[in-house]
């Protein structure tokens, strides 16, 4: 049995999981110890091969279309104690597994998962940089006390950066597969607040790409990442 398993479901994501491979090849910890489980989520570029060619233990496939589907469907076929997920667009720093390893080893009550921010390294915009400085520093972190220890739902998390113990997603079954994309987050954490809460760690960063911002607008995106938040949160 390995001590983590890390789940990194993909569509469409040649261009970024080479890099996001080769950040996880780099780590600190024991490569004999973690495994790295892509599910290629219905692509129709070369993500999959990709993956083979820069280290993925093994390539899966999920021809169902969602994040958490792809997940899931890493889980089922992971072995480790620990589950760590990634995005495909994401480079995690090399002590990234030891910190996640190292929260699970401590008598944490009540703490069912840790997660962490992205850092958006590729949008030197003023204005982007602020917006992330504030928004991991005061927003979520308040966000994330209110809903989780307050209210019970879990708190604040991104799918692409998060960790808990196999037990506890055994304890609940499985992810939930409702939300193919916005939400998807959120009703993980919603999920976790049945039986604890998510640990917000602002230390915890993998830098990722900013191209939905990019694409979509600094305005549009949060708006549709705020409101898919609550709604799944107060539903």
């Amino acid at each position: 049995m390995k001590k983590i398993s890390v789940v990194i479901p993909a569509y469409n994501e040649e261009r970024y999981i080479g890099a996001t491979l080769d950040a996880l090849l780099r780590q600190d910890f024991n490569r004999e110890d973690f495994e790295i489980i892509v599910v290629d989520n219905a692509s129709d570029d070369l993500t999959a091969s990709v993956a083979n060619v820069h280290g993925a233990d093994r390539v899966l496939s999920e021809m169902r279309r969602g994040t958490n589907r792809a997940r899931q469907t890493g889980v089922e076929a992971s072995e480790g104690e620990i589950i760590a997920f990634l995005d495909a667009d994401c480079s995690p720093g090399p002590q990234w597994l030891s910190r996640i390893w190292e929260y699970f080893q401590q008598d944490r009550t009540r703490m069912v998962a840790v997660a962490g921010p992205y850092e958006y390294t590729d949008d030197p915009r003023l204005h982007f940089m602020i917006f992330q400085r504030i928004a991991w520093r005061v927003v979520f972190p308040l966000v994330s006390v209110v809903m989780g220890r307050m209210f019970g739902r879990g708190g604040v998390m991104l799918g692409g950066n998060f960790a808990t113990p196999r037990k506890h997603l055994d304890s609940l079954h499985g992810l939930d597969t409702t939300y193919e994309f916005f939400g998807d987050d959120a009703s993980i954490a919603r999920s976790f607040g049945k039986i604890g809460y998510v640990k917000l760690d602002s230390s915890l960063t993998v830098e990722s790409s900013a191209r939905r911002y990019q694409r979509e607008g600094l305005i549009h995106t949060n708006w549709n990442y705020i409101t898919n938040y609550f709604k799944v949160m107060m539903r």
